[in-house]
């Protein structure tokens, strides 16, 4: 029930698009449109940080003590910082469509997928390996970063160009109802339309592998430790592959054609694993410890993955930046964003489901085989049904992405 509670703290990016169109209509003229919105959310992020790093310690209480965790406050804490991040990460989609020249607006998305992929490698092996030494706490880490978040207003202040200046010509009510109004209208575009269907059921052919392997590694013989490590080790690989993807935006290249192409390593690192499944099954016995050569193919099998991951998902955002209309760019993304999210979470239940419900006896790999094998040939079908539409969708004019009010509003 506790977990259950805590889980909500990531429902604020399912909801941002309520409030996008607000984020994108609402704004000072003297600090600018994306700027009216980033400065004090990222003020507001560090000063809770600051706050709640002298209590989080606390609240989590020792371990293997008697004092509980307080989860409401917990809760209540990750809930602000979701809300205000998912606010600012509208902010900052828009900004990338202004900031950078239609050119390299291909490059915002590689900006946004290396920053996560530090992001993540900072707060989680940064902080495992300082606390493992007990050169810090989560208090003291969450302290360092709040500090940081203050200091870089300065540099979004002083660094940030392009943002824009231009009063509004109808009043703030108005402008708000006209871009969810403009919002309503983009989702009715054909060419929108087509695109969503290729992001509600891009991720079917993958959450086999994506949900499941890490289950099963763990269950023949892959120590957690172990499974941390090699996702360790592929941080660096993953921000790599996406430096690599973006020079191939720089050389002209099609974001979506990159796209189905690391579809396909996907569905051949999905086929690996199957096979690494069941070499983990048939050469380690019951209790013994998985042997390196086992674990060096692993990491291989994994790398793929995220090579394939990665670059699908800086083409799927490098073409997001490119059709969006930059006028209510921040609601646009989050839209376009929103779609690729539920495309990716909820072919992972419905895999479970099915895993659980083929497994006759208990540690059976029955489920998982037929699962993994039902959804490749699934992906081969997806990938034949859908490559010549993606294609299409690449080819589309830059007129079939905007509404009718939009195109008005950019003259």
């Amino acid at each position: 029930m506790e977990q259950a509670v805590f889980s909500t703290v990531t429902l604020p990016f399912a909801l941002k698009l309520l409030w996008a169109p607000l984020v994108d209509s609402v704004y000072s003229t003297v600090l600018g449109r994306r700027k009216t919105w980033i400065l004090p959310v990222q003020a507001a992020i560090g000063m809770i940080m600051i706050t709640a790093g002298g209590r989080v310690d606390l609240l989590l209480g020792p371990v293997g003590g008697a004092t509980p965790v307080n989860v409401k406050a917990l809760t209540a804490l990750f809930l602000a910082f979701y809300f205000l991040a998912a606010t600012q990460d509208i902010a900052v989609d828009g900004l990338a469509l202004t900031a950078l020249s239609p050119a390299n607006r291909e490059l915002g998305a590689t900006c946004n997928a290396i920053g996560q992929s530090l992001g993540f490698f900072l707060a989680y092996v940064g902080f495992i390996i300082l606390h493992s030494r007990g050169l810090t706490t989560l208090g003291n880490f969450m302290k360092v970063w709040g500090w940081l978040f203050l200091g870089s207003i300065g540099a979004v202040v002083t660094m940030t160009k392009n943002d824009e200046h231009t009063r509004p010509t109808r009043n703030v009510a108005r402008n708000l109802v006209d871009t969810y109004g403009v919002m309503a209208k983009v989702l009715a575009l054909p060419s929108v339309r087509s695109l969503a269907v290729v992001l509600l059921t891009r991720g079917a052919p993958f959450a086999a592998f994506d949900v499941l392997l890490p289950l099963e590694l763990q269950a023949n013989g892959v120590k957690k430790q172990q499974l941390a490590l090699l996702s360790t080790m592929l941080l660096p690989i993953s921000m790599a592959s996406q430096a690599v993807v973006s020079r191939f935006f720089r050389q002209g290249a099609s974001p979506m054609r990159i796209f189905v192409g690391a579809a396909y390593a996907r569905l051949l690192q999905g086929a690996l694993a199957t096979g690494l499944v069941f070499l983990l099954r048939t050469c380690v016995p019951a209790g013994a410890g998985v042997p390196l050569w086992l674990l060096g193919l692993g990491l291989l099998v994994l790398a793929l993955g995220a090579v394939a991951s990665s670059s699908m998902f800086v083409a799927q955002m490098a073409f997001f930046n490119r059709v969006s209309d930059a006028r209510i760019g921040g609601t646009y993304l989050t839209m376009l964003n929103t779609l690729a999210n539920l495309g990716g979470q909820w072919p992972g239940t419905i895999v479970l489901a099915l895993k659980g419900a083929i497994n006759d006896t208990p540690g059976s790999a029955k489920g998982f085989y037929m699962v993994a094998v039902g959804s490749t040939l699934l992906g081969i079908a997806w990938l034949y049904a859908m490559r010549s539409h993606i294609f299409a969708l690449q080819d589309r004019p830059a007129k079939d992405w905007l509404a009718t009010e939009t195109e008005e509003r950019a003259h």
